[in-house]
């Protein structure tokens, strides 16, 4: 008897900054991955192009060929519309009505399944890493943006209209500061890496000392989560006030979706997140306790995405998956 085939998917983090793409199996394992800059600014089309290269990478150091892939999962900015595969927008990658899932099956001659970044973040931790055994999950992951997901009795919440779960659009102050989504003082104006940086950059202008900035080339350039990492660890005060405002926020944010879904498990995750380590969550989970009903907080867990930047794209792999055994 001949050994059975090896089956593979495929998932795809599709990020403000990057792609990133990996050849993954039935148990979780990550055979090749590949990554390349969005580059958002040059057109959807030549996203779609990006995306579909940096498969072709990503099949290639997994040592397999197209032929072993059966499907490929996308985590991407949203809000989406899901039956038509499609993304109606993205605040951060400035595109409306894009065939997301129809030029990417094109592209790559496969079956394509799409759901939000935030989404298949928390289903990436739900499947594989830190709620792993639970059955109701909240999740927020800190980027260029903020994602969410929430995950109740083991399912996906996708909501009437299939966008449930914007959690960085939850409205903490509608003083604030303005969002990529044009409100004003969302978790995300508040709290994001770009969040991060405005409030640094005004720091700086009102006195406060920071040296983030030296040595920049294009002292104009985002700040990258590993240079906020250095900063924050050599105790740059305009990072650190910033960073902490940003996890304090972040807090508020959880206390209020602690009370509303009571989840057995919060995971907080994104490449803020990875950057800053545990001290982030500390503030986060001290922020959240102090701000919520008690009986919301009981033997509930807040705690750090266990896959760092493999949460979504094992998400996302996970929903291709889900699609083969529909």
């Amino acid at each position: 008897m001949s050994p059975k085939k090896q089956e593979y998917v495929v998932g795809i983090d599709l990020g403000g900054t990057k792609i990133y793409a990996a050849v993954v199996d039935k148990k979780g394992h990550i055979l090749g991955s590949a990554r390349k800059r969005t580059k958002a600014e040059l057109g959807f089309d030549m996203t779609i192009q990006r995306m579909a290269t940096c498969v072709e990478l990503a099949v290639a150091e997994a040592g397999v060929n197209m032929a072993d892939i059966l499907a490929v999962g996308v985590g991407s900015p949203g809000p989406l519309d899901l039956k038509k595969g499609r993304i109606i927008e993205t605040p951060n990658l400035k595109w409306q009505d894009a065939p997301l899932k129809a030029d990417l099956k094109k592209r790559l001659q496969r079956p394509v399944a799409i759901d939000n970044d935030g989404n298949v973040g928390l289903l990436g931790e739900y499947a594989y890493g830190a709620g792993h055994g639970s059955q109701d999950m909240v999740g927020l992951f800190i980027g260029t943006g903020i994602g969410g997901g929430v995950i109740i009795n083991g399912r996906l919440l996708h909501g009437f209209n299939e966008n449930a779960a914007e959690l960085g659009h939850m409205i903490l102050n509608p003083d604030g500061p303005l969002c990529g989504c044009r409100n004003h003082g969302c978790l995300e104006a508040f709290a994001s890496r770009l969040a991060i940086e405005r409030e640094i950059r005004q720091a700086i202008d009102g006195g406060v000392a920071s040296r983030i900035f030296d040595g920049l080339d294009q002292p104009g350039a985002m700040l990258r989560s590993k240079r906020l990492s250095e900063a924050y660890g050599a105790n740059d005060a305009a990072v650190v006030q910033a960073i902490e405002r940003s996890a304090t926020y972040v807090g508020y944010g959880v206390a209020s979706l602690l009370n509303i879904f009571n989840p057995e498990v919060v995971v907080i995750g994104g490449g803020v997140v990875e950057a800053i380590g545990q001290p982030y969550v500390d503030i986060v989970q001290r922020v959240a306790s102090q701000n919520v009903f008690k009986i919301a907080l009981r033997n509930v867990r807040i705690v750090a995405a266990e896959l760092k930047d493999d949460s979504a794209v094992l998400g996302a792999a996970e929903l291709a998956w889900q699609k083969i055994a529909k």
